[in-house]
């Protein structure tokens, strides 16, 4: 499979430099409305994770593991993660972020970030 660029834009505030994922009207630090677009660069840091069981109709996996990484210039970002267990993963290990279906509806691939540990 051909590896895609990551589609997700972020925004950071021009007055205090808080970077907002997804999009807010206001700063939620200072309340400006003046935003620079930035997208994820680099690996990224895997913060958190957790694996969901009780998932909705239409998935056709067991279970999903998700977590939020934050990329080499502070964009955080959530999205599934490519493990078969979370005894495989570690916060603060890095993680190689891709862009793929994550899931199919109605016959067509839903694209999203999937996260892969690199060991």
């Amino acid at each position: 499979m051909k590896k895609r660029e990551i589609p997700i834009i972020a925004f950071k505030c021009k007055k205090c430099g808080r970077i907002h994922y997804p999009f807010h009207d206001r700063c939620l630090t200072c309340l400006s409305r003046d935003f620079e677009k930035i997208h994820p660069q680099g690996n990224a840091k895997l913060l958190t994770f957790s694996a969901i069981f009780n998932l909705p109709w239409g998935f056709d996996q067991r279970f999903l593991i998700i977590g939020i990484a934050e990329f080499e210039n502070k964009v955080k970002v959530m999205g599934q993660i490519k493990a078969d267990s979370i005894d495989e993963l570690q916060t603060g290990m890095t993680v190689l972020p891709t862009w793929e279906p994550v899931r199919v509806k109605d016959g067509e691939n839903i694209y999203g970030v999937k996260f892969e540990p690199i060991k």
